[in-house]
């Protein structure tokens, strides 16, 4: 009975918990379960008179056909005939074959194609176990904290400008911005100076990212250090010369985790599933030795030669 309140207090499940989130625990758990799988079928390059990609019997067991009819009647809207499925698995054989043919020759060996494959089926091995695993909201406020620029709210600003269009005015363009300046601040009416803008004249509240979308990254930059409440400027833009008078501005700030919880989720699965693969490779890769031979001398400038002709 103290075995059994021991195994199911909380302190002993929160220990099981993070066990359960670490990357080698998962590469030991896909280690045993490859084992498992290989002393279960066998070495199938050994097995004569079994079915195998060695093996001269092939058997097509029902789960094959009733995946072969499921998948003509998602392509179709209708089941197959009697005699579309016996061409369906027909054709299921003769793959089969061929497939077994091709490995008996070698056609898989240094197909840039296959290996790709294989690999990837590989690692979607792992992604596949990585997606078991839920975080919870301790984790993803911890990766929150760690990439915190992926998930910044932007300030936001409001702000009216008047336009100076510097290919009209040319050399005058600056002397002329700073005159239109001086009749602001002095109270002149916004509408009456200035020159014709294909934008609006204000912005409400508009995110920072938005604002330098539309004027450019100077622009945006700006209107954090100009003062409130006042005109000031120029301000240069994609456009010309603006001045800008700042109404308000809202500081970006950090989001709660319920704003963007998906979001994190998506980045946190993102973030594990490359630690997993990256330590079930790791921990693969000690069981080969790897020798890498240097390329011919004459091989190096011919290919740096092919480089720069491509740079032309």
């Amino acid at each position: 009975m103290r075995l059994w309140r021991l195994a199911f207090s909380p302190r002993y499940l929160t220990l099981v918990t993070r066990l359960i989130r670490e990357p080698l625990v998962h590469f030991l758990l896909i280690g045993a379960g490859l084992f498992i799988l290989f002393g279960w079928r066998g070495n199938p390059a050994s097995v004569t008179g079994q079915s195998g990609p060695q093996s001269s019997k092939i058997v097509v067991a029902r789960g094959d056909i009733d995946q072969l009819a499921a998948t003509f009647t998602r392509t179709w809207m209708r089941p197959p005939t009697e005699e579309e499925l016996r061409g369906l698995i027909e054709n299921f054989v003769r793959e089969e074959i061929y497939y077994r043919e091709a490995l008996a020759i070698g056609l898989d060996r240094d197909d840039a194609v296959i290996r790709r494959r294989m690999r990837q089926k590989m690692e979607f091995i792992f992604e596949d176990i990585t997606a078991r695993s839920e975080p919870t909201d301790e984790d993803l406020n911890a990766f929150m904290k760690k990439h915190p620029e992926g998930y910044l709210v932007d300030p936001q600003i409001s702000f009216r400008q008047v336009y100076i269009n510097a290919d009209k005015r040319g050399r005058n363009a600056e002397a002329d911005a700073l005159q239109v300046l001086g009749q602001l601040n002095s109270g002149a009416d916004p509408d009456s100076v200035g020159d014709p803008f294909l934008l609006e004249p204000e912005i409400r509240l508009y995110p920072l990212w938005d604002i330098r979308k539309q004027f450019g990254e100077e622009f945006g930059r700006s209107l954090l250090e100009l003062k409130q409440g006042r005109w000031e400027g120029p301000v240069r833009s994609g456009y010309g010369l603006h001045l800008v008078f700042v109404i308000k501005r809202v500081g970006g700030r950090m989001p709660q985790l319920n704003e963007v919880r998906e979001m994190v989720k998506r980045d946190w699965t993102t973030e594990r599933q490359k630690e997993i693969k990256d330590a079930v490779y790791a921990k693969i890769r000690e069981r080969y030795v790897v020798s890498v031979e240097k390329p011919k001398a004459e091989a190096v400038p011919a290919a740096a030669a092919g480089n720069r002709e491509v740079a032309r």
